[in-house]
């Protein structure tokens, strides 16, 4: 399966885009939607945040970290650990911000993935679009290479 069809899957059941919207018809949108309370909130994005967003919410997809707010917790943690995102800046602020609230809020599950993440390797260096194309167990397998273990198998852009 693709990313991009494993991500059109994961963003309809977790109600992020409309059922019958397409992952491209959702990233030509000029609005995001996030969940919030079971109501789907439109959210205008900054510059750089969609191609962010996207990376993010494949690292749901293969951390297996929920969209709830320790998940949210859980994934900006690991981002951090695994190298963070570089620009938008904006989002640097979000993850670090997420990180040290599910630091008080939930320390154990924070501090984990934290420490998870400083031995996987994140997706942020990509193109979405290629991340996209490809098979959605490959990526699981990129991700999970230790750092003293392999190399990638993908060049950086």
């Amino acid at each position: 399966m693709t990313t991009r069809e494993a991500l059109d899957e994961y963003l309809g059941r977790q109600g992020i885009k409309a059922g019958d919207q397409t992952i491209e018809e959702w990233l030509r949108d000029n609005w995001l939607r996030m969940s919030l309370f079971g109501h789907r909130i439109p959210v205008k994005p900054l510059h750089g945040f969609k191609k962010a967003v996207v990376l993010h919410d494949v690292h749901h997809l293969i951390t297996d970290y929920d969209t709830t707010w320790t998940g949210e917790f859980q994934v900006a943690a690991w981002e951090l650990g695994s190298g963070g995102c570089g620009s938008p800046v904006l989002f640097s602020l979000k993850l670090v911000s997420l990180f040290l609230l599910g630091l008080v809020l939930t320390p154990t599950a924070a501090w984990y993935a934290f420490g998870r993440g400083r031995t996987q390797r994140n997706l942020y260096r990509f193109d979405y679009q290629e991340v996209l194309a490809r098979d959605i167990d490959d990526l699981r397998r990129y991700v999970a290479v230790d750092a003293g273990r392999g190399r990638a198998t993908w060049r950086s852009r």
